[in-house]
């Protein structure tokens, strides 16, 4: 008996301590937040176009015992167009539920602004869900996810000065200087892996491209003036060489991607004419002259001397 008793009051000292340790019931409400839980989330460019489609997914939880409705605003960090953003719209949530949404950011037309300088390029969503109630707004909440567009990796090489199409002309024996461009054409940093210099239909003509720059591991950055490289090549032509129209061919290999990009000049090479003396040439042709007059007048001299010596031996006989 005495046990039970002990049981009893036990039990009766231990009740107060096991109701303080019940955690005390969430009160009813809202909240919102992202699918994905990644930092930075990449979306990708067309290689061509620069068009992009993005699509964030996202939740609303409703704890309330009735439905609400939610309406949103979308807004960035730093400049971002053109883009386009398609958000669900005011929506209704009903109690003790949770809803997944999507949010749509793209640009399909006039997308340049991905085309240099965004690789590096970061920023922010910042997406605001506005609670109503009976048409009443309750309260509001905010979430932010950092967006940024993937690497587009691309070169073009050309040339100056150009003139009409072609290159400066180039004399016989001389030599001209060419500056040759490499550009960016995608929107992230970028290297020369190689670089190769040719000619096309002109085999005796040579370059010079030491002191140009231009070499494997040469970077060009979007922060670069133009988002370009130029160094200035020289081109030489022998004194031997015909009048003649080339090509000069430049190709660069791109390290981001792999590919390689062409460019080519057409110019022309003049040899240097050749002069006849004046003097000489007068005189070989007086000479000639000479000789054709005496040519054509001998035989006929001779001719009438013959003739006239027959008659007078024919006159001397007869008498």
């Amino acid at each position: 008996m005495k046990r039970i008793v002990v049981v009893i009051l036990l039990m009766i000292a231990l009740v107060p301590a096991s109701t303080a340790q019940i955690p005390e019931a969430e009160p009813p409400g809202w909240e919102i937040g992202w699918e994905s839980e990644e930092n930075v989330v990449i979306f990708e460019l067309d290689p061509d176009t620069y068009a992009f489609e993005l699509i964030l997914e996202f939740w609303i939880e409703n704890t309330y015992l009735i439905p609400i409705e939610v309406d949103f605003e979308t807004g960035f960090g730093e400049t971002f167009e053109p883009v386009q953003v398609d958000d669900p719209g005011k929506v209704s949530i009903p109690a003790n539920s949770n809803e997944s949404f999507e949010l749509k950011i793209s640009c399909q037309t006039s997308c340049a602004l991905w085309s240099v300088n965004s690789g590096g390029y970061l920023t922010t969503v910042d997406f605001t869900a506005t609670n109503y109630v009976a048409d009443q707004e309750q309260s509001s909440q905010e979430i932010s996810q950092k967006i940024q567009p993937s690497s587009i990796y691309g070169l073009e090489v050309t040339f100056e000065p150009v003139s009409n199409g072609k290159g400066p002309k180039i004399n016989a024996g001389t030599y001209e200087t060419i500056d040759v461009i490499v550009g960016l054409t995608g929107n992230a940093d970028d290297a020369i892996s190689k670089i190769d210099m040719s000619f096309r239909g002109c085999p005796q003509m040579n370059f010079d491209a030491k002191d140009s720059g231009l070499e494997a591991g040469t970077v060009i950055s979007p922060t670069d003036s133009s988002s370009t490289k130029k160094g200035s090549v020289k081109l030489s032509a022998p004194s031997s060489h015909p009048d003649k129209t080339c090509k000069f061919i430049v190709s660069v290999t791109s390290e981001g991607n792999g590919i390689s990009y062409t460019g080519e000049v057409e110019f022309v090479v003049e040899a240097p004419d050749v002069k006849v003396d004046d003097e000489d040439e007068g005189e070989s042709t007086t000479e000639t002259s000479d000789f054709e007059v005496k040519d054509t007048s001998l035989p006929a001299i001779s001719s009438l001397l013959c003739l006239l010596t027959l008659v007078l031996s024919a006159v001397i006989r007869r008498n």
